[in-house]
């Protein structure tokens, strides 16, 4: 996948300043305060950039895990935060009296991690399938649990240096995981093509077979309904008859089905 590389980009950019945290200490015993201070401007870019990545990644990844359409306007608004946040970022660096900087920073990323929460536990009950619905509760668990300490960041800036590694590795931990798992399943998935003959156990019409490679291709009901020039409601109402035919409720679980078929 395309992001794959950024994601690695950003995990090692993370251990650098868990490496860069435990050197500061030593830095300021045994060197000296500039040398420590240097240090601190650095970790302190490092740890922006990785929030920065996480505005965009981790709700590019909510909408991956629950097969939705990462499209605009969500994509646009997401890149858009996380420029504000590094402006943020910024400002806080050169301004480091103005203690409404962290606030603002620390809420921007509250809000963030709060929708991305609220869409997974939206989609829990649809999602059938038990490893993606582990991945789900994990990211929910691992969000409730750190809140209590990225809030505390937001009044002991101290602690922020040490919450957000733990919260950006418990949360690539949980990606590693669910990858594993994905890709444990894509040999079979790659040799299987989807064909309108392996659907005909499920008693589908060529009407909906058309409608089930549109949505294997990641686009919604409405724009299903432009390429096929009809109503989104006839749409709707093929959806649902898949659904029906496959007994399954969401996306992700009639693609699973249609991988294992």
């Amino acid at each position: 996948y395309e992001w794959t590389k950024y994601f690695i980009i950003f995990h090692s950019s993370l251990l650098l300043v868990i490496v860069f945290q435990v050197l500061h200490v030593f830095v300021d015993v045994f060197i000296g305060n500039t040398v420590g201070l240097i240090l601190s401007y650095v970790i302190r870019g490092l740890l922006a950039a990785n929030v920065s990545f996480l505005m965009v990644f981790i709700p590019y990844f909510t909408t991956w895990v629950i097969a939705q359409p990462w499209r605009n306007p969500y994509r646009l608004l997401f890149f858009v935060i996380a420029a504000a946040y590094t402006a943020l970022s910024v400002l806080d660096i050169i301004f480091i009296s103005i203690r409404a900087l962290e606030s603002w920073m620390a809420l921007v990323f509250g809000l963030v991690l709060f929708f991305c929460v609220v869409t997974i536990l939206w989609n829990l009950k649809t999602i059938q399938r038990q490893d993606v619905r582990t991945v789900c509760i994990a990211t929910v668990i691992l969000s409730f649990v750190m809140m209590p300490m990225l809030l505390l960041s937001v009044f002991f800036s101290a602690i922020r240096y040490i919450t957000y590694p733990l919260y950006f590795m418990s949360f690539s931990i949980i990606i590693l995981v669910y990858l594993f798992v994905y890709f444990r399943r894509m040999p079979q998935e790659k040799t299987n093509v989807l064909t309108f003959e392996r659907m005909e156990r499920f008693h589908i019409t060529e009407r909906e077979f058309t409608v089930i490679q549109y949505i294997k291709e990641g686009l919604t009901n409405k724009e299903i309904a432009q390429k096929l020039d009809i109503s989104a409601n006839t749409v709707n109402n093929h959806v649902a008859n898949i659904y029906a035919k496959t007994q399954v409720r969401s996306r992700i679980d009639l693609l699973n089905v249609l991988n294992e078929s």
